[in-house]
């Protein structure tokens, strides 16, 4: 285990970082259960910095490169190409000393041993990572402890609910005393309820042990709820790393709501809007429109004229984080270190 980390200090370097996976030999073709054909770039150039006390939410479809980026900085597997490191560690030299400062936890929950208990299950797992009896048994009341798993100690993992199941793997994770966590699909499985509590849980420790934590996630509502920084990755490429409050500010395009006391009124501004050249949506006596251009909001109350007097209520509606992530792949070419850091 290593010391405390100051707030600010870079934790995870990743330069220039590639993977290329190269087709599979002819001959083992016959005894793999998939093979590929081709070279594949999971990895194209990946530049990240991730620090102490941050979280950083890695996104992106099926095949972005998210899961090959973890497995090289926790060394599973040899980058290609480029730098990476924790806490100056180099991830290909360094990986079993890295595995000392990085809790893993991965997506699936098959590496727990079902029939056995959660202690069971982290004595062997601190026992393969090199730590010994006596630390076992002082880190695994406290790692259960702060998962909030004190009371199934010697419950048998095949009973547990599936959240718990995950908190366990993330007990699993801090057994070391990890200075950095690295959380694929944390929540993939478990209900709403349950990755509601699994992140407050995450969030809870960022704040009181000033981890570094790259977690990647498909719930979008979740990254937004974490308050935290964005990797968007495609095809291996970032296409964009920042906060998202940046991303907000360049991408996007917030909702207008006008709601009249007349319904003949919103109907006639709506068609004045559709004049205009906006997408318009009109029930009752609301509108709903897109503006775009500098001051959108102010333009369109500005054309509206005498109708303003019949105006009773004005409200813009931020746009959902899935459509305004959407808007970067479909629009937005690369944006990598765009993002205000």
């Amino acid at each position: 285990m290593t010391g405390t980390v100051r707030t600010g200090e870079d934790v995870i370097v990743l330069a220039g970082l590639t993977k290329l996976y190269e087709p599979t030999p002819r001959w083992m073709r016959l005894f793999a259960r998939t093979h590929i054909t081709e070279p594949v770039r999971a990895l194209d150039g990946v530049d990240l910095v991730v620090r102490a006390g941050e979280i950083c939410a890695v996104v992106g479809p099926n095949g972005a490169g998210k899961t090959s980026m973890f497995r090289i900085i926790v060394g599973l597997t040899d980058a290609s190409g480029g730098r990476g490191s924790v806490l100056g560690l180099d991830v290909g030299t360094d990986s079993e000393r890295i595995r000392q400062v990085v809790g893993w936890m991965p997506a699936e929950d098959r590496s727990l041993l079902m029939r056995a208990t959660a202690r069971e299950n982290l004595l062997l797992h601190g026992r393969l990572q090199g730590m010994r009896k006596h630390e076992l048994v002082e880190r695994i009341p406290h790692v259960l402890a702060q998962v909030n798993l004190t009371a199934q100690t010697e419950s048998v993992v095949a009973g547990l609910s599936a959240g718990m199941k995950a908190r366990l793997r993330l007990a699993r994770a801090l057994l070391p005393g990890p200075r950095a966590l690295i959380l694929d699909e944390p929540t993939g499985a478990v209900d709403p309820i349950a990755a509601h509590e699994l992140l407050t849980l995450i969030m809870g420790l960022v704040e009181r042990e000033r981890l570094a934590v790259l977690i990647s996630s498909h719930r979008l509502e979740e990254i937004e709820a974490l308050r935290s920084q964005a990797l968007l990755m495609e095809s291996g490429r970032v296409k964009y790393h920042g906060d998202l409050d940046s991303l907000r500010d360049r991408w996007e395009r917030p909702q207008l709501e006008l709601v009249f006391t007349d319904p003949e009124v919103a109907g006639r501004v709506a068609a004045e809007l559709v004049a205009q050249g906006l997408t318009v949506t009109a029930e009752g006596a609301a509108v709903r429109c897109r503006p775009h251009g500098r001051n959108p909001v102010g333009r369109v109350l500005a054309g509206l004229g005498s109708h303003t007097a019949a105006l009773a209520h004005v409200r813009e509606i931020p746009m959902p984080l899935r459509d305004l992530i959407a808007q970067v792949y479909t629009r937005g070419g690369d944006l990598a270190g765009s993002g205000t850091r």
